[in-house]
């Protein structure tokens, strides 16, 4: 379906309504009253909350998965480099994101039939994002883990977490997280950087463009 303001307005407002009320909680009728669309206007899009649900789903792993490998390969050859670009990555990811985080997290299991099926494809290939680089950093003898699909999910289990804790009013700065993160999984994999070291790659530019809403209106 192409992307138009039209899509991404109801796609905010499933988003929402489903991070407030949960899947089973919401109604069709719900995410219309929030894009401020008839129910007929709605079906337009997405005929049921399941399609709503998929398509809000679908759309975020694929953007993930698309900027989060473009963030890795700008980090350059270094496998330590593009370890270090993909957990920042996905700290501000998840940071900027809360919402569809907390969909994703908890309401991803209630897609159906040939949308579950795709969406674990693409669930796979978002974890090989980060999994391919600890994968290659343990054959280069750079990393030191037992075994690099457990280590993938160790990460990706402090990062995706911040969505259920984090909010913006906290304690907590995005920058203090995104540093703590970083070195607690350099730590899963073996790596205990000095402060210096440590200092470098939070330096690393990381583009902003895949950390956007990437459901919002193009200006």
């Amino acid at each position: 379906m192409r992307s138009t303001n039209g899509r991404n307005n109801i796609l905010r407002s499933a988003r929402d309504t489903f991070a407030t009320k949960g899947f089973d909680g919401a109604s069709i009728r719900d995410i219309a009253q929030a894009a401020g669309l008839s129910l007929s206007a709605l079906y337009y899009y997405f005929p049921s909350k399941q399609d709503a649900l998929y398509e809000l789903v679908h759309t975020a792993y694929s953007w993930y998965i698309e900027h989060g490998q473009t963030v890795i390969s700008e980090a350059g050859d270094d496998v330590l480099d593009r370890f270090a670009a993909s957990v920042r990555y996905l700290v501000r990811y998840r940071i900027e994101n809360v919402s569809v985080s907390t969909v994703l997290l908890r309401d991803t299991e209630r897609l159906e039939g040939e949308n579950a099926a795709a969406v674990k494809t693409l669930q796979r290939q978002a974890r090989a994002v980060l999994g391919d680089v600890i994968a290659a950093g343990v054959d280069a003898g750079r990393f030191t883990v037992d075994d690099p699909q457990l280590a993938t999910r160790a990460v990706l289990s402090i990062c995706n977490s911040l969505s259920i804790w984090y909010r913006p009013t906290g304690e907590l700065t995005p920058e203090q997280i995104e540093r703590d993160f970083t070195l607690y999984a350099l730590r899963i994999v073996g790596v205990e950087p000095d402060p210096e070291e440590l200092d470098r790659l939070l330096e690393l530019p990381i583009s902003q463009a895949g950390i956007l809403d990437f459901i919002s209106d193009p200006q």
